[in-house]
């Protein structure tokens, strides 16, 4: 099963507001978010794939969050 960046956000942004209703930590939901991520990239890759190629793929993946979302220069606009 294949998941695309606009997908996952709508996942994420769906079980935030399911958790918070429920009481649990924003810290906690987005570890859910990310387990559930990194278990759906493990099985595109193949689930024989090594630690840090996957741990790769998960740290790009929140790079290219940040660079296409514009958080840092609409948030930070110091750090622009």
């Amino acid at each position: 099963m294949k998941i695309t960046k606009r997908q996952l956000r709508r996942i994420i942004k769906e079980e935030k507001r399911k958790i918070l209703r429920e009481g649990q930590s924003q810290e906690d939901t987005l570890w859910q978010a990310l387990d559930q991520y990194v278990m759906v990239l493990d099985e595109e890759m193949g689930y024989d794939v090594p630690r840090d190629q996957l741990e790769a793929n998960v740290i790009k993946f929140i790079k290219d969050y940040f660079n296409d979302s514009g958080w840092d220069a609409e948030n930070n606009p110091g750090n622009a």
